[in-house]
């Protein structure tokens, strides 16, 4: 079992609200029927060229951003996630979004800029060696200084289990997800024992409550009010300890448009581009 030392609470980082934005209204669909990476998985296995697929993906995500936009008046906006990373996103982008009152910025390296921000928010506070796990519905991204890596989500052994789906009855599937994230967080410090880490930030892809119980995504595990503890006591942490902040992965995502300079304004629409999109808006104050 993991030392008591690694003591985990819910963090709010400064300014950030989350907004619930998968199941906004677009086109007569909820937006994560058109913009989620279900489908665009399924036509990239199929061949089908990533600039084809950005374009493809540009209309309901233009028209979420201008209900977004409208609703909550930012000065400016802020794109990351995985999806950003298609071919051709960015020339697609520029141009579906020509015509909002405000610019549209997309993170750099966006697949990994909620870690590397997750980094920085733990360094920021004085810890040495952060790492940080950001949880996606498809994959989970570790970092650590100087080091990235990428665990992919086996659908076979964790098959997506959508809203209203029964869950087994067993709940093999909490057991399997907490495996699964356990496995990935150790595997990644085993990979580099020359520094014990001192603070671990970990994103959840789910709304989350003070006491860590989860909200629902497509692992099913919401209600598992021990499952935060139960990753931490098999991920094998040492013994040194430290503070872990858990928190919602857009709530991540946001938190990497805080020290992106070209990033002016007090109030910013953020949006995460993954298996499903995820938002929050960021205000200075």
């Amino acid at each position: 079992m993991t030392s008591v030392r690694w003591s985990p609470r819910r963090h709010h980082p400064p300014g950030i609200t989350p907004l619930e934005v998968w199941n906004l209204p677009v086109f007569g669909s909820e937006l994560w029927e058109l913009l989620g990476s279900s489908w665009v998985e399924d036509d990239r296995r199929a061949g089908v060229a990533g600039t084809t697929l950005s374009r493809r993906l540009m209309p309901p995500l233009a028209a979420a951003l201008e209900l977004l936009v409208q609703r909550h008046a930012p000065d400016a906006a802020y794109l990351s996630g995985g999806l950003a990373e298609l071919d051709g996103f960015q020339t697609a982008l520029k141009e579906a979004t020509a015509t909002l009152p405000c610019p549209v910025y997309l993170a750099p390296t966006p697949r990994f800029a909620p870690v590397h921000a997750g980094l920085r928010m733990l360094e920021a506070q004085g810890f040495t060696a952060p790492v940080c796990m950001d949880v996606g519905q498809t994959s989970i991204k570790c970092a650590r200084p100087g080091s990235t890596r990428v665990f992919e989500r086996d659908l076979s052994a964790l098959p997506p289990l959508y809203i209203g789906q029964p869950r087994p009855e067993d709940g093999h599937h909490i057991r399997d997800t907490v495996a699964f994230i356990a496995g990935a967080l150790s595997t990644f410090l085993a990979e580099d024992t020359r520094t014990a880490p001192d603070a671990l930030c970990l994103a959840l892809p789910c709304p989350l409550d003070e006491d860590l119980t989860p909200g629902g995504c497509t692992y099913g595990f919401e209600g598992a009010a021990s499952l935060v503890p139960d990753i931490l006591a098999r991920a094998g942490l040492p013994e040194r300890g430290g503070p872990v902040l858990v928190l919602n992965d857009a709530e991540l995502a946001a938190e990497s448009a805080r020290h992106d300079g070209r990033v002016t304004g007090r109030k910013v629409l953020c949006m995460s581009l993954g298996f499903g999109p995820g938002g929050a808006l960021f205000d200075r104050g």
